[in-house]
């Protein structure tokens, strides 16, 4: 109801109560309550980028949405708040008026807001596909949806039409994500096919027939939650415990493949923080506090290297052959050279760790480094020159990290270019992001471009690129030192 401008919307503004469905497994709805207070359910919706556009004579553009639904409810009513002020209830005439691609709110047959940003935002979000956190205990046989994914017989059925249906680009795709599955589980050889009754499906592994319910509930979970993920290519994925039933040299190569087809990103649940401070751009913790309610934060502390270490423990993931650790600048770097160790098929033994950011790159890292090089005596680090131009000298803190490596003898390299993404061919960035946008040059800035991408995004480009792409470049001779490194 709130995808399109509708009068549903003018009426919740009205504060008159408007219906919506509920999800064919909540029979009751109390159960989209709380059990531990009786108040109602109200979500809030702030737009901070916007609140800093220019306003145009009486427009206002849109700082807040309430949505409240009443306790014991399907009914909801809406709010608008501009500039911490209060717009509702509204009377008089309320409609909509369309200004090129501009929705706006007209009140009394004057422009008052701009929506459109909200029903963006909106289209998005209903556009989500949730994965909850029991994925393998699903009976193939049955014809029912296991919350947003298709299970049993309809999703093999639609593996079936994905696979070998009329569309080539769903049977190119269907291939593409068989692909991904045989390297992530390091198979010479992978097919994925419905059994001939339509019950389960048939998986050759390395020239071996198998059953679904015979190769276990790790291989199992790929299979099903990655195809329902890339037939439906939703806007965002939200999963519960993606870390299930998987060692922990998959879990990462899980989440990103599922963001390699969210257009616009993964949420996800954890109860590893080692996980989520290795993969994550943003991270939240929830505390369950003494009035029975629940307080979500941001989580800000950065541990020492050492016990981030420990916490995604690193022991572990050396008996399941990692022998490498590399330290990489920022979070957002870790899932792009993620993508270039699976060029060189060394993601699976190479740890990665962020240092934190720019500001975390200095002299001072000295006694962590040292302390890095106990647990593990293959460290590398690989961080950006951040120089504007080719000969500019490194920034001082720059340069007491490389000599703070050299005394630890860790091998650090300092990229030639500017940064990651000044690595990335144009034909990866097109491909990605579209025609309108180009490659960076060796020393210009990310955000000089025009349009520029977030850097969140590199590692959806990066994954588009080739290993010839890379191994002419300093970064590439940098990859080629780790894969040969004993």
């Amino acid at each position: 109801m709130l995808s399109y401008p509708t009068g549903n919307f003018l009426e919740a503004l009205r504060r008159k109560p408007q219906t919506f469905g509920l999800a064919s497994s909540i029979q009751d709805p109390q159960e989209i309550f709380c059990n531990s207070n009786s108040r109602h359910l109200q979500i809030e919706i702030s737009f901070t980028e916007i609140n800093r556009a220019t306003q145009q004579g009486e427009l206002r553009f849109l700082n807040e949405l309430i949505l409240t639904i009443p306790r014991g409810t399907n009914t909801w009513v809406a709010q608008l708040r501009l500039e911490d002020i209060p717009l509702n209830p509204l009377v008089g005439d309320l409609g909509y008026e369309q200004i090129k691609d501009e929705t706006i709110l007209v009140v009394d047959g004057k422009a008052r807001v701009q929506l459109s940003h909200l029903f963006q935002l909106f289209k998005a979000l209903a556009d989500t596909l949730y994965i909850g956190a029991f994925r393998n205990a699903i009976n193939v046989g049955t014809n029912q949806n296991y919350f947003d994914i298709q299970v049993g017989q309809a999703f093999i059925q639609g593996w079936r039409t994905y696979k070998t249906g009329p569309s080539k680009k769903n049977n190119e795709a269907a291939y593409k994500l068989t692909e991904d599955i045989k390297h992530i589980f390091e198979f010479d050889q992978l097919e994925i096919n419905p059994s001939e009754d339509g019950q389960t499906l048939q998986v050759f592994i390395n020239g071996k027939s198998y059953k679904l319910s015979e190769v276990g509930s790790g291989l199992t979970q790929f299979i099903l939650v990655l195809a329902n993920v890339a037939t439906k290519q939703p806007s965002y994925v939200l999963i519960d415990e993606p870390e299930l039933n998987l060692h922990p040299q998959l879990q990462l190569d899980f989440l990103t493949t599922i963001g390699s087809y969210a257009r616009e990103g993964v949420l996800f649940a954890t109860h590893s923080i080692g996980l989520s401070r290795a993969v994550a751009d943003q991270i939240y913790s929830v505390h369950i506090h003494d009035k029975g309610g629940s307080e979500v934060n941001k989580l800000e502390s950065t541990p020492r290297l050492s016990e981030f270490l420990g916490e995604l423990s690193f022991s572990g993931y050396r008996e399941l052959g990692f022998s490498k650790v590399l330290l990489v600048e920022g979070v957002t770097d870790i899932k792009t050279i993620q993508q270039f160790l699976r060029m060189y098929k060394i993601d699976h033994q190479v740890v990665l760790l962020s240092l934190g950011g720019s500001e975390f790159i200095n002299g001072l890292r000295e006694p962590e480094l040292e302390e890095i090089k106990r647990i593990s005596k293959n460290v590398f680090a690989l961080i950006d020159s951040e120089r504007n131009s080719a000969g500019d000298s490194l920034e001082a803190h720059r340069v007491e990290f490389l000599e703070a490596c050299n005394r630890a003898k860790i091998n650090c390299h300092v990229l030639d270019r500017r940064a990651i993404e000044n690595y990335f061919p144009g034909e990866a960035v097109k491909k990605v992001k579209g025609d309108k946008y180009r490659a960076l040059q060796p020393y210009e800035k990310l955000k000089h471009a025009s349009p520029a991408w977030g850097k969140e995004e590199n590692w959806r480009i990066a994954r588009e690129m080739t290993i010839d792409q890379l191994k002419p470049t300093d970064l590439g001779e940098f990859l080629d030192c780790l894969y040969n490194a004993s």
